[in-house]
């Protein structure tokens, strides 16, 4: 399970679903989490410069940050000890500048680095989403689906659906929320 940006910056808001799942991420038995460097410095740099809109954005102090991080991030990368994961392709990378008029499904096979037979695969999985061009997404976040991909992700766990593919092959966009209720039930059965 890949965990966005989005779901580290909303646990440090507020104690809730997403300071849940960041709180389950310890229990081997449940999941195996994925954070990637690039998610963890865009949390750093959102934390710092201001988390929300308007008169709901919070900017958070230093030893705010560290205080979360040592209290909720740390433990996870610890208990996993290869994590955080280095990203393909970074957030504002060219690579995928270039690209942006190919169908985004064929630039993360090029990517990525996949085989051919992973790539095949992948290309045979493909939703209609993957056929559209790169610019119809959030070319800023492509860095989660190159990770995910990498990674041999389930699911990508993010708020993020505006311009984010809904999937990728098998592994699937999923809010928190469903994503925790998915594991409450999973416990009481």
């Amino acid at each position: 399970m890949f965990l966005d940006t989005t779901v580290i910056c909303g646990a440090i808001r507020k104690d809730g679903v997403n300071r849940k799942i960041i709180q389950t991420a310890r229990l081997p038995f449940l999941y195996q989490p994925v954070l990637s460097r690039v998610c963890l410095f865009e949390f750093l740099r959102n934390a710092t410069d201001g988390i929300g809109t308007g008169e709901r954005m919070v900017k958070y102090e230093t030893w705010e940050i560290h205080t979360f991080l040592d209290d909720f991030v740390y433990p996870i990368l610890e208990h996993y000890g290869d994590l955080p994961v280095n990203s393909v392709v970074g957030r504002y990378s060219i690579e995928t500048r270039i690209r942006d008029n190919l169908p985004i499904g064929e630039v993360l096979i090029e990517l990525t680095g996949l085989s051919n037979e992973d790539a095949e695969k992948l290309a045979i999985e493909q939703s209609k989403e993957m056929k559209e061009p790169l610019k119809n997404f959030d070319q800023e976040d492509f860095h989660v689906w190159a990770t995910a991909i990498q990674q041999e992700c389930e699911y990508i766990i993010t708020t993020n659906t505006r311009r984010f593919p809904s999937e990728i092959g098998r592994i699937k966009r999923i809010h928190p929320v469903e994503f925790y209720q998915q594991l409450e039930d999973y416990l009481n059965s």
